[in-house]
């Protein structure tokens, strides 16, 4: 899929979402949906791989325990459909090949000439001299999968119910 066909999408995407809300009753600000659902869904759906909520789950994704407060219920349902159309610089992710041959996948803590900072999957901070390295990419997509023909629209809704609801404490 182009760049164009991917923002068309998510523009078309999210005029969808909004004309379904505006539908269930001109309330745009949070879907109708069910909570506990969608908290059962992000327990049983393999998020707290990579996210964290609370003092549960990894910290090598974005930390979504106040997403409800940084996001629209909008923009959380085009996140979950189309996550590789806006990855924030500090959610990036960098490959790294040393010399030697060994590939090290993980989000990029921190960067200068000399060195590279990353966290991996296992949650271990590791740093690597540029000079030991053979490639340093940045990886920006394909680091969460779409929800998209895997859930259904209800419990597309019923996870941004959630998701809307965690304004951290």
């Amino acid at each position: 899929m182009t760049n164009l066909q991917r923002t068309m999408w998510g523009a078309a995407a999210m005029s969808i979402l909004a004309a379904a809300l505006a539908k269930a009753g001109g309330q745009t600000d949070t879907p109708a949906g069910d909570a506990s659902r969608g908290k059962a869904l992000v327990e049983s759906s393999g998020c707290f791989d990579c996210h964290r909520i609370g003092d549960r789950g990894s910290r090598v994704g974005p930390n979504l325990s106040d997403i409800g407060g940084r996001r629209t219920p909008v923009r959380l349902q085009q996140a979950l459909a189309a996550p590789d159309e806006e990855v924030l610089p500090e959610n990036r992710f960098v490959r790294v090949v040393t010399k030697e041959g060994a590939t090290i996948t993980g989000k990029l803590l921190n960067q200068d000439a000399i060195s590279v900072q990353l966290i991996n999957p296992k949650e271990e901070l590791k740093s690597y001299l540029r000079a030991n390295l053979r490639e340093y990419t940045i990886v920006d997509k394909g680091l969460m999968p779409s929800v998209q023909g895997k859930l259904t629209g209800q419990q597309v809704t019923d996870i941004v119910t959630y998701l809307s609801s965690l304004k951290g404490t």
